[in-house]
Parts: C-alpha cells; sequence; structure tokens
C-alpha cells in the first residue's frame, strides 16, 4: 500500500512538472481532487481560473481568485489572488496578490502584493512585500520586509532584511538586521549584526556585535569589538577602530593612517605608573595602558582607559584633555579605582618626543583608606563601611614617543 501510494505521489509530481504553460480562459467557482489530472477539470486544468480549490495530494489550475489547498504541491500558471496553502511546495507563474504558506518553498514570479512563508525556502523572481522562512528567502527586488532563520538573498532590499544567520544583498535602502552577518555593496540606511556587518559602502550606520567593515563610511560604524574601513566621513565607534583616514574615533586601540600614535609612560599624585598607549585621529584619540603602582604591594596590577582631545599644537607645543580611568587590583578581593579630568601641556624636545605634566581633579573608590597613598589636596573625602571616597586635585606627568 505504501508503494503505491509513493508512486502515485511521484507521478503526480511528474506530471506537474511537465504541464506546459497556459493561462487562464474561463472563471470556475471549485476545483477538487486527488492529484493532476484526476480532478473535476481534468486534462484541461490549466485554462480555468477557481475561487476555490482542494486537492488532497497535488494540484493545477491556470489562476486562482480565494483560497487554493493542497495536501502537497500546488501550481498556478497565471495569477494568484487569495491564499495558496501546501504541505510541501507552491508554485505561480504570474503574480501573487496574497499568501503563499508552503511546508518547504514557496516560487514565484511576482509577489509584490503577497506574504510568502515556508518551512525551508521563498524563491521570488519579482519584487517581494514580505517573505519569512525558516532557512532561505531569495528575490530580485525586495519593497518589503524578508525574515530568515538562516539566510535572506536579494539584488536590491528598499525596506527591511531580518535573518537568524545572514543577510546578502546588492544594495540596501532601509534596514539590515542580522543575528551573524549583513553583506551589502551599498547601505544607504542602517546595518545591524550580532557578529558583523560587510559594505561597500554605507551611507547610515552600521552596528554589529564585534566587527563592521567598510570600504567607505559616510556616518556611523558601531561595534562592540572592531571597525574596519578606509574612507571614515563620519564616526567609528568600538574598542578597536582600523581606517586610512578618519578624525572621529571612538575606542580604545584607534589605528588611523594618517592619525595620531603615540606611546607614552606616565605617574600621577598616587604614584600610580602607567604604560599608555594614545591613538585617534588629528583631534580625538583614545588611551590604553597597563601599569602598576610600586608603593601599594596589594595592587599590583593596573589598567588605564579612556579618551583625550588636542585643543591645540604647534611644532614645539600641544595641549591635550583627558577623561581616564584607573583601576588597580589584585585580582580577587582588592581593587582601587579613580576616574580623572586631565588637563596636559606637552613640550617637544625631539622630533618624536614630548614631555607633559599638567595638574588633574580626580575622584576616587578604594574598599581600605591605607591602600594608596593619597599625596595631592584634598576636596573632599569620606569615610563609609567598606569604602573609602575622595576628590582631589592632582597631577600627571610624563613621557610620550610619537611614531
Amino acid at each position: 500500500m505504501k508503494t503505491l501510494e509513493l508512486k502515485t505521489t511521484l507521478f503526480s509530481f511528474l506530471l506537474l512538472g511537465i504541464i506546459s504553460v497556459s493561462y487562464a480562459q474561463e472563471k470556475s467557482p471549485a476545483h477538487l481532487g486527488l492529484f493532476y489530472p484526476v480532478s473535476t477539470h481534468g486534462t484541461t486544468a490549466a485554462d480555468y481560473t477557481n475561487d476555490f480549490s482542494l486537492h488532497l495530494l497535488t494540484g493545477l489550475s491556470g489562476g486562482e481568485t480565494g483560497a487554493a489547498i493542497y495536501g502537497l504541491a500546488g501550481i498556478v500558471r497565471g495569477d494568484l489572488q487569495g491564499a495558496q496553502i501546501s504541505g510541501l511546495w507552491n508554485n505561480v507563474s504570474g503574480k501573487v496578490s496574497g499568501v503563499q504558506v508552503a511546508g518547504i518553498l514557496n516560487q514565484s514570479a511576482d509577489a509584490t502584493e503577497s506574504a510568502q512563508i515556508a518551512g525551508v525556502g521563498n524563491i521570488n523572481l519579482g519584487n517581494s512585500a514580505f517573505q519569512a522562512s525558516g532557512i532561505f528567502n531569495t528575490a530580485k527586488n525586495v519593497n518589503g520586509s524578508q525574515i530568515a532563520g538562516i539566510s535572506n538573498l536579494a539584488d536590491s532590499v528598499d525596506g527591511f532584511q531580518v535573518a537568524g544567520i545572514a543577510n546578502i544583498s546588492k544594495s540596501v535602502n532601509g534596514l539590515q538586521v542580522a543575528g551573524v552577518a549583513n553583506i551589502s555593496p551599498e547601505i544607504d540606511g542602517v546595518q545591524v549584526a550580532g557578529i558583523s556587518s560587510l559594505a561597500k559602502k554605507v551611507d547610515g550606520l552600521q552596528i554589529s556585535g564585534i566587527s563592521n567593515v567598510a570600504d567607505q563610511v559616510e556616518g556611523i560604524q558601531i561595534s562592540g569589538l572592531v571597525n574596519r574601513a578606509k574612507i571614515v566621513k563620519g564616526m567609528q565607534i568600538g574598542l578597536i577602530n582600523i581606517a586610512n583616514s578618519s578624525d572621529l574615533t571612538i575606542g580604545l586601540i584607534n589605528i588611523v593612517k594618517n592619525g595620531d600614535k603615540r606611546l607614552g609612560l606616565s605617574i600621577d599624585e598616587n604614584l600610580n605608573s602607567f604604560l599608555t598607549f594614545r591613538s585617534g585621529g588629528k583631534r580625538l584619540y583614545g588611551i590604553f595602558g597597563i601599569g602598576t603602582n610600586f608603593e601599594a604591594a596589594d595592587f599590583p596590577y593596573g589598567f588605564e582607559g579612556g579618551l583625550g582631545w588636542n585643543l591645540l599644537e604647534n611644532n614645539n607645543f600641544r595641549l591635550d584633555v583627558e577623561g581616564v580611568s584607573k583601576y588597580l587590583t589584585d585580582f580577587e578581593d582588592k581593587e582601587f579605582s579613580k576616574f580623572s579630568f586631565q588637563l596636559l601641556p606637552a613640550l617637544k624636545i625631539s622630533e618624536r618626543i614630548y614631555l607633559f605634566a599638567g595638574p588633574s581633579l580626580s575622584y576616587s573608590h578604594s574598599e581600605d583608606l591605607d591602600k594608596v597613598k593619597n599625596s595631592g589636596l584634598m576636596i573632599w573625602d569620606e569615610i563609609g563601611r567598606n569604602k573609602y571616597q575622595s576628590i582631589l586635585l592632582g597631577f600627571t606627568a610624563g613621557l610620550n614617543v610619537r611614531f
């Protein structure tokens, strides 16, 4: 019995595949059948446009204006206005105005005014109003939405793409959102990805959890880890920013080809000493350092991070203002933190070496008053239960080597 059912199903699919293209010429209120051509329209099924179709296995028609329901698969040689629902596969040669729902695959020539929903894939050669699938969507032009559990593919998107893994398109004028990656040569809108966004040209916003990559950015790149671009006419925000040309980079490490890169040693009024890398554009730069406090044995490990702004610079002098956070710890239960605004005038003593020293205004926090020596001018302090806080005027001094 199972062998007979399998042969019947395969035979039905074969007949559907070899039917020649034709279009509806007559109207019919209903079309009922088991599989093509065992139906109320028989071998002339492609000559009818039906208000309602119901087929146990497979069905064929020239057009549908209502509901078309198939156990396995259905083919419409003309236009569909309404709903096409099957267990496996739907195919429409003309336009779709309504909805296609299939367990595996929906296909249409043009689904501009429709929704395509499939468990595996949707394929549309024209525009698409809405596509949703568990694995894969593809469309030549999308003026609407694409939603996929794995991947969306489109030549051009003027609307919205959402994918659990990846979005791939030629051009996006709208929004791309992916759980893993967005790939598009040109973005005029927004790219949002959980891991990575890739584009040749971005005129808008790139956001990703790990990395953004673009040749040219006229807007903003925001990532949790790395931004990479050749030319940035806007802003990069991330832990690491890399660009050939960029003036606004906000991150701890900024590698700009025509920008500023300095390695320095510094000490403050608490005797916190750091080896610090300053990097960024001509004005804005990031600060990242490691160090220690040689008098506080309880805090052997130190870290520094922040942002700086170059107020002015000439051949022998520069003036920077910085906001930095310093953190000392033993990686167990002892810690000291300090946030400072510091004004740093620097004197150029050779081609690459600058000496700097300037005042700072700092807020510090520690669990123990005696752990770090406070040698600045105290403005305010408070000793509470298990913590000590203070605001003081201090200093920062050191040298920077530009390269």
